[in-house]
Order: C-alpha cells, then sequence, then structure tokens
C-alpha cells in the first residue's frame, strides 16, 4: 500500500468516526428535559414610554445544560413576538410555511434578537396605526402550539403615558 493510499484511509477512519453529538444528544435526553433545558425570556429598555417613542425589545433563548438541545417547532420560523396577541403588531395574517424545523442549540448556547416595536399596529397591508397611552403585553414563544404548557414562553408588560 502506497504513502498516499494509507493516507487516505486514515482520514476516511477518521471522518466515519466522528460523533454528531447534537445528534445524540437529542436522542437519548427526554423529551421533558429538552423543553426545561431551554430558557426563553423577552424585556425592554424601560418600563415607560411617551407615545411615539420605540420600543427596543430584546428576545433571549438560553440553553442551560452543558449538553447540544434541539427542540422541535411547528414552521421554520422557530420563534415569534406579540403585542397583546397579535404576532410582530400585525392584525394582517401572514404565510407562514406549515412544515416542523428544529430550533437547535450548542452546549450552554445563548440566542439573543433584537426587534423594535414602533408603538403601531398593522391594520392592512400597507396601513398601520397608532396604539393610544395605556399597558401593553409583550410576549415571545418558541412557534409550538403547546409551548406555554412547555415553559417555551415569556412576557412583559410596559406602559405609554401620555
Amino acid at each position: 500500500m502506497t504513502r498516499d493510499a494509507r493516507l487516505h484511509e486514515r482520514a476516511t477512519d477518521e471522518r466515519t468516526r466522528t460523533i454528531d453529538w447534537a445528534a445524540l444528544s437529542h436522542a437519548v435526553t427526554p423529551r421533558a428535559l429538552r423543553y426545561r433545558a431551554i430558557d426563553v425570556g423577552v424585556s425592554t429598555d424601560k418600563r415607560r414610554y411617551d407615545p411615539g417613542e420605540p420600543v427596543e425589545i430584546t428576545i433571549t433563548f438560553r440553553n442551560r445544560l452543558p449538553i447540544p438541545i434541539r427542540i422541535r417547532t411547528d414552521s421554520p420560523n422557530y420563534w415569534y413576538w406579540t403585542v397583546d396577541g397579535l404576532r410582530a403588531a400585525s392584525q394582517v395574517p401572514r404565510a407562514v410555511p406549515d412544515r416542523p424545523a428544529a430550533f437547535s442549540f450548542t452546549r450552554r448556547e445563548r440566542k439573543r434578537f433584537q426587534r423594535q416595536w414602533h408603538q403601531r399596529m398593522q391594520v392592512s397591508e400597507d396601513e398601520w396605526q397608532p396604539v393610544d397611552p395605556g399597558t401593553y403585553t409583550l410576549a415571545v414563544s418558541l412557534t409550538r402550539s403547546d409551548a406555554a404548557a412547555r415553559g417555551l414562553i415569556d412576557h412583559t408588560t410596559i406602559e405609554i403615558v401620555d
């Protein structure tokens, strides 16, 4: 056997011995533990806002465990945010793919997203209306029908004052 053939054989052996830790973790970790492993959080930069002032929203997902975790979702859009129950502050339905996906986390991984709400609600494809002063609930959830029951949702309340 030539030197090149031996090197090729060794490289092939090393590739076949590689373990997909995320897949193994998903196969052996009980579902209930997977759900408890993911911490969902939503926060804003302030609690009180003047009318028209943008609301800075921070959305955080964190794997609490030292092993990779994968959570199945109902859509490739792994998560969504709402204002008083309206997704992305919109009354206009959006076509979201109706196929499952998986939201994956490495060991103790934290995923952080920023969104901004301009205190407006979308009422048609091209029309947004400002909201009145009052209290509003901002929430974030994984795209699962059982997200609330599994603890994969969080919310916070803000106030718009005159």
